[in-house]
């Protein structure tokens, strides 16, 4: 794994703020990073209170859209799914070490803004996080009677059968994402052969001296963009199966490998664990091979007809979305891969 000093920086800008200023308790996860970078717990007097917020911490303004008054972190549908379905408060950090200052805001349903393509959120430059947020803060803490499986696992307690067959469901949803990868994958081959087909219309027409502009070639082209309509609206349902599956998958593949490293030192079942993740990277490849491939079939430049070009425009747009999703999944799942085996060496 590549070693990243802008966001080494980053973490220990933000354990220092929580240590010196606040006088809270920062734990960097143990094992894996994926969504999650730290947790804080509130201590009062040197005294834990067992409230806690999640971290994830991003360094660097390349990871910020900024302006005067603020920074705009954009979400994949993936990351949002993880974060808003995180089961402790989860606070976003932003350390621009250029300026030297740590800013913060709540991932939270409430403060992330939806988007044409996915979400964002937007952390005001007010929110520095220092000893005057520290009220705020507070109050975004979790209850002290939390019973987070995430801090559970975090901690090495003994986890209950419940906790255990909530994981496993939820690692199971990494064959639905794959359901839903094909699904995607059956949805263009059908549009391709509608494409083709059509095309192959047009030309017939053309030959028995019809016009581009004729009733019977514009109704080809007609056709043809509610085709590709239909087809993109059913593609941004199976991105958002995809988005929540996969992230769910992630999660949970995450917390047992912790487990598996933490509580019951069984370094057979993680490398089990690393033997499943290590085929989903390839798996996603070829999705996206394929999906790219297709794109160009959807180019409407070769046809002067309004409904086509701006259907196969936002079919562009979906499947744009879609690689981007995926490509999103595919740097997840081989972060986790890498800490494993970094774990493992």
């Amino acid at each position: 794994m590549r070693y990243n000093s802008t966001e080494r920086i980053g973490i220990n800008a933000t354990e220092s703020i929580f240590i010196k200023e606040f006088n809270w308790i920062f734990r960097e996860q143990p094992i894996v990073d994926v969504g999650i970078d730290a947790l804080v717990e509130q201590s009062i007097n040197g005294n834990p209170q067992g409230k806690f917020l999640a971290l994830q911490i991003k360094s660097g303004k390349g990871n910020f859209t900024i302006s005067a008054e603020k920074l705009t972190y954009y979400i994949s549908n993936v990351h949002y799914n993880y974060w808003t379905n995180f089961d402790l408060p989860v606070v976003l950090i932003g350390h621009i070490p250029e300026e030297n200052k740590t800013y913060w805001e709540e991932l939270s349903l409430r403060k992330i803004k939806k988007t044409n393509k996915s979400w964002k959120l937007e952390v005001s430059k007010k929110n520095i996080l220092n000893e005057k947020s520290k009220p705020y803060l507070t109050k975004l803490l979790s209850p002290q009677s939390t019973k987070s499986s995430s801090l559970k696992i975090f901690q090495g307690e003994s986890i209950d059968n419940d906790t255990v067959f909530d994981l496993e469901s939820k690692i199971d949803c990494i064959s639905d994402a794959n359901e839903s990868t094909k699904r995607t994958i059956s949805l263009l081959n059908d549009l391709t052969l509608k494409i083709n087909a059509s095309h192959l219309n047009i030309i017939q027409h053309k030959s028995k001296g019809d016009l581009i502009n004729s009733p019977q070639v514009n109704n080809t082209l007609k056709i043809l963009a509610k085709n590709i309509t239909i087809s993109s609206r059913r593609m941004e349902s199976e991105i958002l199966i995809f988005s929540e599956t996969i992230a769910q998958g992630i999660y949970a593949y995450e917390q047992a490998i912790i487990i598996n490293f933490v509580i019951t030192k069984n370094i057979i079942a993680v490398e089990d664990h690393l033997k499943n993740l290590e085929q989903l990277p390839v798996a996603i490849n070829k999705a996206i091979f394929g999906i790219q491939s297709m794109r160009a079939s959807f180019d409407s430049g070769r046809e002067n007809n309004q409904a086509l070009k701006l259907a196969s425009k936002n079919m562009i747009n979906v499947i744009d979305l879609m690689i981007n999703e995926y490509n999103v999944s595919k740097e997840l799942i081989e972060s986790l891969i890498n800490s494993i085996k970094l774990k493992l060496s």
